[in-house]
């Protein structure tokens, strides 16, 4: 894994930019259940805007950008941290700043938009300490990969099990603390909220952290353009506290998921669709083979 990302990272930009959108539009036309699920994704969010035609050509596009994520991290290997941090625009630093000035640490909402694996570059220049919550790849070498990008600007890498003491502590100690919450997780784990007008089951961990702890939830994401990247702070993400605790639950992930959402809705073709976001149902199918015994 080392050598290939060395090699690549050595490619000129559009000799790379070349071969991940031929192997976008490849793994697109190969990998059958990924585009059914990104079209199916997309026809439901934008059917209404876009015809079938417009749908494919922006789900080919989804496949483009994920490949160049490969290609964007070999890239940035080869820079010193200063060097690749001139292809980064940060905005919203005030926001990061107002949260962390409430003494509490700051938990980082982020989502799979744009090269995602760039967000420890944002964390890293806001000078505070930075943590990421991460859940381990099957494959170990590419784990290993992405574990020493987010080490190389000094996060602190935080496994999911038995994250939340982990992440109690570094947010008692002033750090900012960033989690994905955009992707599908198992009914005993989540609360079903709107995404995309349809109910989407999200992990509750993000709000219970925020109710326990006190700490402001900050959105953050990035976009790119050619190799140049935005990231981007937004305001905080104001927590509702009410008498009921599976309600702050609802409402907080639900406000969280609004958020991702808007994001979304600007830069669709850089979102990752490919995930099945709402497979988690939020009904039980009645068995067709259910037997009701009728005593009267």
């Amino acid at each position: 894994m080392k050598l290939l990302t060395h090699a690549l990272g050595r490619l000129p930009v559009w000799a790379a930019d070349f071969c991940s959108n031929l192997l976008g539009l490849l793994w697109f036309r190969i990998d059958k259940r990924h585009r059914a699920v990104t079209l199916e994704n997309l026809t439901h969010c934008f059917g209404n805007e876009m015809g079938p035609e417009q749908i494919e050509i922006m789900g080919k596009q989804v496949f483009k950008n994920i490949a160049a994520i490969i290609f964007e991290v070999a890239w940035g290997q080869k820079f010193s941290k200063e060097s690749f941090l001139s292809h980064f625009t940060i905005k919203g630093r005030e926001h990061i700043r107002a949260a962390h000035a409430k003494g509490k640490g700051v938990l980082a909402l982020t989502c799979h938009m744009g090269n995602f694996e760039m967000l420890t570059s944002a964390i890293h220049e806001t000078g505070l300490k930075g943590y990421v919550i991460y859940r381990s790849l099957d494959f170990k070498p590419l784990d290993r990969l992405i574990q020493k990008i987010r080490r190389r600007f000094e996060l602190t890498v935080i496994p999911t099990k038995g994250a939340f003491k982990q992440i109690e502590a570094a947010l008692s100690q002033g750090g900012i603390v960033a989690t994905l919450l955009d992707t599908n997780v198992s009914w005993h784990k989540g609360v079903f909220v709107n995404f995309f007008g349809r109910p989407a089951c999200t992990n509750q961990g993000l709000a219970m952290l925020a109710l326990k702890s006190g700490a402001p939830v900050v959105p953050l994401y990035t976009v790119r353009k050619d190799r140049n990247f935005t990231i981007e702070f937004l305001p905080e993400i104001p927590t509702v506290e009410t008498e009921d605790p599976i309600k702050n639950l609802e409402i907080n992930t639900e406000n969280y998921s609004k958020v991702i959402e808007s994001v979304v809705r600007k830069y669709p073709d850089q979102y990752f669709w490919i995930h099945n976001r709402w497979k988690t149902k939020n009904f039980c199918p009645w068995p067709r083979d259910l037997k009701i015994n009728d005593k009267n």
